[in-house]
């Protein structure tokens, strides 16, 4: 489940790099004046000092819409009593981040995090979303999944874009590299789109759920991440 939550914050990361192809320019700078220029820009603009130090780039600060992305993971279940499985699907609008995108002939989203909040993640069934929280993803204890990634190389060009995006994605107190593939595009100031990936349980530190007698889990979690993205304030990213 945490798997989905990240998976959520990179498709993020890739939608900001749709953006680049047609975003605003700003001032260019270098590294020693790049804080009090990002600090000035127009939070509606979304301008923002490019912190390549390349003059003739430009960066756009982009942020996720508060209810309007939504992470989601799904499982497959085997109920012993049963011949066929089941797909067991969680999701939550608990999404936060930010990133810039950074445009010129080779487009570039730097600084990017984003948080997903997997308390809040609800499925169909509440006794496996609580067992989840307190057994399992031990979410009650590792709340958040994390997704970062900086300088990446996305495909310059107009409407829907598809790529690959790898990015460094925290669960559980783990850390790892993980690659999603990502499809956005970009509309005025807004950019929309899907980001998929598929990880493994075993690789943040928990074990696919069984109760014995009763079910069993594969360890294989399908992440999806619809996400929304907007410009905004350009200064937290100095």
């Amino acid at each position: 489940m945490h798997l989905r939550v990240n998976i959520a914050l990179m498709g993020l990361l890739l939608v900001a790099v749709l953006a680049a192809c047609g975003g605003d320019n700003g001032t260019a700078g270098n590294n020693s004046n790049q804080k009090a220029t990002a600090t000035t820009a127009s939070s509606t603009s979304g301008a923002c000092v490019a912190p390549t130090g390349n003059a003739s780039a430009s960066a756009s600060a982009y942020n996720t819409v508060p209810n309007q992305s939504e992470a989601s993971y799904s499982v497959q279940e085997q109920f012993l009593n049963r011949d066929l499985p089941n797909d067991a699907v969680g999701k939550t609008k608990s999404v936060q981040g930010s990133f810039l995108l950074i445009s010129g002939a080779q487009p570039v989203i730097n600084n990017l995090k984003m948080t997903v909040d997997l308390r809040t993640l609800t499925s169909d069934e509440q006794r496996r979303d609580n067992s989840i929280k307190d057994r399992w993803l031990e979410s009650n204890t590792y709340p958040n999944a994390v997704f970062e990634a900086k300088d990446v190389k996305v495909p310059s060009g107009q409407g829907e874009v598809t790529f690959n995006m790898t990015g460094n994605m925290t669960i559980h107190g783990v850390t790892r590299q993980e690659t999603f593939k990502v499809t956005g595009k970009l509309s005025g100031d807004t950019i929309t789109g899907k980001a998929t990936t598929n990880i493994l349980m075993k690789n943040y530190g928990f074990d696919a759920p069984t109760i014995s007698g009763i079910l069993t889990v594969k360890d294989g979690v399908a992440v999806t991440l619809n996400f929304t993205a907007q410009k905004g304030n350009c200064a937290q990213y100095l």
